[in-house]
């Protein structure tokens, strides 16, 4: 989206309560002071988690939090 940052992140539910490899993001738009709002509720899979025939970027290593995000898409579970 023109104007707005996508973003791909680790933290520390990755691997576990979601996808190991990270999850993507897209940003509110980028203002004119260059402030920008990142809401974690918005977060989701990448589409290597639903197909083997798909391919996608790990996040670089400044890209990894060291705290828990519980907001955003979740791994699905058989059973849950």
């Amino acid at each position: 989206m023109p104007g707005h940052l996508w973003l791909i992140f680790r933290d520390e539910t990755s691997g576990d309560e979601t996808y190991g490899g990270g999850r993507f993001l897209v940003s509110g738009p980028v203002e004119a002071d260059d402030s920008v709002e990142i809401d974690f509720n918005l977060a989701y899979n990448p589409p290597c988690v639903f197909t083997p025939f798909a391919t996608c970027p790990l996040p670089p290593q400044g890209n990894a939090l060291a705290l828990r995000v519980e907001a955003g898409e979740k791994l699905w579970k058989a059973g849950h």
